[in-house]
């Protein structure tokens, strides 16, 4: 058996076990995936393939190609978690894929095996690969389109020549004598520059644009914006180096805010955008990824008289941009604690891994363009998302290949022996992974046993990093380096099967939507009107499986029950005082459940003489007594 056959077997294998087993168990998670859910429910029960609805209302948040995957899944196997996931799962399987092929590309095999392995272990991203949201989705389509371009540039572009051959060029009209960044790398043909570092031939420039318009139909502008950016940027960092102001350098700190400026004035002078700008053929870009996306954005703004244009496009792009939407903001660290967090068990390796792709770049001739190219990718989606006024720990998640590829690459070459990793590199490693795993086997009893009774096992999912971080502290001098990679791995895997396939379902089952659904169904059709009194889970409606009305005054449930006597209600017990006065005299209990991760009660009522044997059912108002 090849390497490369065996490490696609591992991968086929190892991809089965974190995003398919168990796929289904789990019920929908609040909050984005029950509103995609349903909202292919919706679009499924009423056979259009044009127009998301949510709750029977506009959805605007998302464009079309998640629920089409949806769409397409429901089909084939029917309405479930499962079929709802499926295209999530097959999308991150895919990312993973790419990622390992990139990595052989750039680097080597065991490189891009190990980025592979490390995405696939990854916290942040396996969660939206068993989640129905379009993040898996975009990732794919975007990591799939940079890896036709790392494909579709000649092998050698990837390959820095020897030191002794490589002289940083400059263009005839630059005669600074100041000191150049290390980042900076001009190539040995630079009178070819940029053509020489894009594709040669319009076929790929088709395919590269095709796929980022189907990331434009998965979450819109970003689709293609952020991956030619990516490929714009690395094109003019291989540029001749900008003309430096100061004593500005890659070694030495900025002296002074206005350096900077002129600096960046220098980079993207026009003499180097413009140039850029025009080798990566932007009518082809416009041309190919309007033919993919826009006949389904004028069709449904037609459909819905620009209602969802202006909501999805006004809203959820620019006001998410200027604007923090729905609560969601952060300083301007936020997504370095995200990464920390939801790049775990890896992230650990992070700081070390940057460290060296940036100041010790030098060091690795031959491996110098590829950090480049990693370097632009996770900075530009780094800069912009922080910039963004609202924040999600998913909007970073783009960058985590080429973080997986700077982790592996710094894992694999310190296996080799190319590289010894500092004490303070390991210890921190090391104790991190120790400080973690305590981390939860303190918090999370604690936060159940406040929260959710019943729960208490939650922590023993810190075992398991605790037993990494021991494993590190182990092997270091009693095992091989490769043993102590493959136990990381290993262990990784074995973190996230355990807490998505195993953990995750049994949480999912203490959700309160779930209950009250099924207590619904049990005393009524689906046909019977169901409302809520300030309170609402997005995961209600599908499993429902009817719109729910939300009422958020006494006289709106008032004027509920005075038109649908046999209607039913959802309201949380310390809320029920003020409905004491409107409500009818006959109404009963016949539904009650904790909600989730909160101290209250949701109860579930409707009247007496509409409710199966309500004789044994005790009288509301005797119940809150």
């Amino acid at each position: 058996m090849t390497q490369a056959l065996r490490h696609q077997l591992i991968l086929l294998f190892t991809c089965g076990l974190v995003f398919f087993v168990n796929l289904g168990a789990s019920r929908l998670f609040d909050e984005d995936e029950p509103k995609n859910a349903e909202c292919g429910r919706e679009m499924y029960e009423r056979g259009d393939w044009l127009v998301p609805t949510y709750n029977y209302d506009l959805r605007t948040d998302k464009p079309i190609m998640l629920y089409w995957l949806m769409l397409s899944s429901f089909q084939l196997l029917g309405v479930s978690e499962f079929s709802a996931r499926l295209p999530s799962a097959f999308m991150a399987m895919l990312t993973v894929f790419s990622v390992y092929a990139i990595g052989r590309r750039l680097f080597d095999k065991r490189v891009g095996f190990w980025a592979a392995i490390m995405l696939a272990s990854s916290l942040m991203y396996v969660t939206i690969g068993r989640i129905s949201t379009p993040d898996s989705t975009l990732i794919g389509f975007i990591t799939l389109s940079l890896m036709v371009y790392v494909y579709s540039v000649p092998r050698s572009v990837w390959i820095t020549p020897k030191p002794n051959r490589q002289a940083r060029l400059r263009d005839s009209t630059e005669h600074s004598s100041k000191p150049v960044p290390e980042f900076f790398s001009a190539s040995p043909n630079h009178a070819n520059w940029p053509t020489e570092y894009l594709p040669g031939r319009w076929g790929m420039f088709a395919l590269m644009y095709a796929i980022m318009g189907l990331a434009v139909l998965t979450k819109g502008p970003v689709g293609f914006l952020l991956p030619c950016a990516v490929i714009g940027l690395f094109v003019m960092c291989l540029g001749a180096s900008p003309q430096l102001p100061g004593n500005l350098s890659w070694r030495n700190p900025v002296s002074s805010l206005s350096d900077l400026a002129l600096f960046a004035a220098s980079f993207f002078a026009p003499s180097r955008f413009l140039p850029s700008l025009w080798a990566m053929r932007p009518l082809t870009l416009i041309l190919v990824v309007s033919a993919v996306a826009l006949p389904w954005y004028i069709s449904v703004g037609i459909a819905t008289d620009g209602a969802w244009l202006e909501g999805f496009l006004g809203g959820h792009n620019i006001g998410r941009f200027s604007s923090a939407m729905e609560g969601h903001s952060g300083p301007i660290f936020y997504y370095v604690i995200a990464i920390l967090m939801g790049f775990f068990p890896w992230s650990v390796f992070l700081p070390v891994a940057l460290y060296y792709a940036i100041f010790k770049r030098n060091l690795f001739k031959q491996e110098h363009r590829p950090f480049t190219f990693l370097l632009c990718w996770i900075g530009l989606y780094f800069v912009f998302f922080s910039v963004a006024q609202t924040k999600l720990p998913n909007y970073i998640l783009p960058c985590y290949p080429p973080l997986a590829l700077l982790t592996a690459w710094l894992l694999v070459r310190w296996q080799e022996e190319a590289i010894d990793l500092p004490e303070w590199a390991f210890k921190w490693s090391s104790r991190s992974l120790v400080g973690a795993g305590l981390a939860l086997l303190i918090a999370l009893p604690i936060a159940s046993w406040i929260l959710l009774p019943g729960y208490l096992l939650l922590g023993a999912i810190g075992v398991i990093p605790i037993a990494l971080g021991g494993w590190m502290i182990y092997a270091k001098n009693h095992t091989s380096r490769r043993t102590c990679l493959n136990g990381l791995g290993a262990g990784a895997v074995l973190l996230v099967v355990v807490a998505f396939s195993g953990i995750a379902p049994w949480l999912s089952h203490a959700q309160e939507s779930y209950r009250l659904a099924d207590q619904a169904r049990v005393i009524s059709s689906e046909q019977t009107p169901l409302a809520t009194y300030d309170y609402f889970a997005p995961n209600l409606p599908f499993y429902a499986r009817r719109k729910v009305m939300r009422f958020h005054s006494p006289e709106e449930i008032a004027a509920y029950f005075k038109e649908h006597p046999e209607g039913m209600l959802c309201v949380r017990e310390d809320h029920w005082g003020q409905l004491t006065k409107v409500l009818p005299e006959n109404l009963h209990i016949v539904g009650r459940t904790q909600r989730f991760f909160r101290t209250h009660d949701v109860l579930l009522l409707r009247g007496k003489s509409s409710v199966t044997q309500s004789a044994a059912l005790p009288d509301i108002k005797t119940r809150i007594k």
